[in-house]
């Protein structure tokens, strides 16, 4: 599998509404330094961050033929970030964009 397959396959499983345009993939990896045509190492962290990337580029403003998608729940995509966060041994917080929420911490004042 090269990097190309690995980077559509990892979009479509972090978010399954999401297939990416090839040529869009492409100019990421390069931006990356990544060759699309390299053979994809498994649990390659940084393609997952490419993937992340591209998913919430496509969560936040994507676009039908007619203006922009709502079809997508950023919560859930967040809970699949998580998980593969998880998989690949990363801070799931430094990817996901959930406003984070103290509640009730008087008591470390």
């Amino acid at each position: 599998m090269d990097n190309l397959s690995a980077l559509r396959g990892l979009c479509n499983a972090i978010c399954n509404t999401f297939y990416p345009d090839t040529a869009t993939m492409k100019v990421v990896l390069f931006n990356e330094g990544i060759s699309p045509e390299d053979n994809a190492r498994p649990k390659d962290a940084e393609l997952f961050k490419v993937a992340v990337r591209l998913v919430r580029g496509y969560v936040e403003s994507s676009r039908s033929e007619n203006g922009v998608s709502t079809g997508v729940n950023a919560s859930e995509v967040d809970r699949s970030i998580r998980m593969w966060c998880n998989e690949y041994g990363l801070d799931a917080d430094d990817y996901v964009l959930s406003v984070k929420t103290v509640e009730d911490c008087s008591d470390r004042w």
